[in-house]
């Protein structure tokens, strides 16, 4: 009887460690994408193809976390997001180049979100540091009742003030079990609504601070996709081969058409996305690129909203 009594505190000790620590997922999920940058960083450099640094990345998510929150993107100059490599992918990264790297791990659903820019031009370092600066004064602004418009309108003034211009069709993000894209947005310029932050929210913030007008613009052939969760009737079979790895594999998280190339033959792939692509059951993420081609660069971490402020995971 005393043993019995002993092992229900025990359980209940346990259950009071979980309550406690409910954020501890989602501080391990920030930990996890940090190193996986951490690994990133020093192949910056020219002659090092990108396919080998996504790879790199994704290798080291995939055996510490539960997933890929996103497929790691590694943008060249112009590009400001979606761009993950093909398969056998032979882009090089070249003298001067502005490299950004975005990477997302996920533990049982609980997200991180980060990226860093690398300016191969030290003329471009100023480009790099207007994104940074911005990314840090937005998260020394959250924290419970912080207006998301006020912010978006810090981060504007922040780029501006360094001599660029923020991209208006990107933001920052909240975060949510198993939706990498929820409800909420941290915009990187000003805005009218006044929705406000709560305790307990978690978010990726990120800003792009650009040398040209502050517009993107959708390239063709996207390389990355998510399933939307609903049904459809589906005639070819290699559509329901797709959808039986899709959903297995990668659930509500976008994923690069990479993975698939790997189990699939080429036609049969590209036959299943145009099938459920017309079906509006496939989300295509199209690669984003700045409208003239001028440059783009990145900084993204993720915060959880505190009582009393915030903490970095990232």
């Amino acid at each position: 009887m005393v043993n019995k009594v002993s092992d229900e505190k025990l359980d209940a000790k346990k259950d009071g460690d979980e309550t406690e620590d409910e954020w501890a997922k989602w501080r391990q999920a920030g930990v996890i994408a940090k190193a996986a940058l951490d690994i990133a960083r020093p192949m910056v450099k020219p002659g090092t193809k990108l396919i080998d640094i996504v790879e790199s990345v994704e290798k080291y998510i995939l055996e510490n976390a539960s997933g890929i929150a996103f497929p790691c993107n590694v943008s060249l100059n112009s590009i400001a997001a979606h761009y993950t490599s093909p398969l056998n992918d032979e882009t090089v990264i070249e003298d001067g180049d502005l490299v950004t790297v975005d990477c997302g791990a996920h533990i049982d659903g609980c997200i991180s979100d980060t990226a860093f820019t690398i300016a191969l031009n030290p003329e471009h370092e100023s480009l790099v540091k207007a994104s940074v600066d911005a990314t840090n004064v937005a998260i020394r602004m959250m924290r419970p009742g912080a207006k998301l418009n006020t912010i978006g309108a810090l981060i504007e003034d922040t780029i501006k003030s360094a001599g660029f211009e923020p991209i208006k069709q990107l933001s920052g993000h909240q975060l949510q079990e198993y939706e990498l894209h929820s409800e909420k947005q941290v915009p990187c310029v000003s805005g009218k609504s006044e929705v406000k932050v709560e305790e307990g929210e978690i978010y990726a913030i990120e800003t792009f601070a650009s040398t040209g007008s502050g517009n993107v613009t959708d390239l063709p052939n996207p390389l990355i996709y998510q399933l939307l969760p609903i049904r459809v009737p589906v005639r070819f079979r290699g559509t329901k081969q797709f959808l039986s790895i899709a959903r297995r594999e990668y659930k509500e998280f976008p994923f690069a058409e990479r993975w698939l190339a790997e189990k699939m033959k080429h036609a049969t792939l590209k036959m299943a996305i145009r099938e459920l692509t017309q079906k509006s059951a496939l989300i295509p993420h199209h690669i984003l690129t700045e409208e003239k081609g001028e440059l783009v660069s990145q900084h993204e971490h993720t915060v959880i909203v505190t009582e009393n402020g915030h903490e970095r995971t990232t």
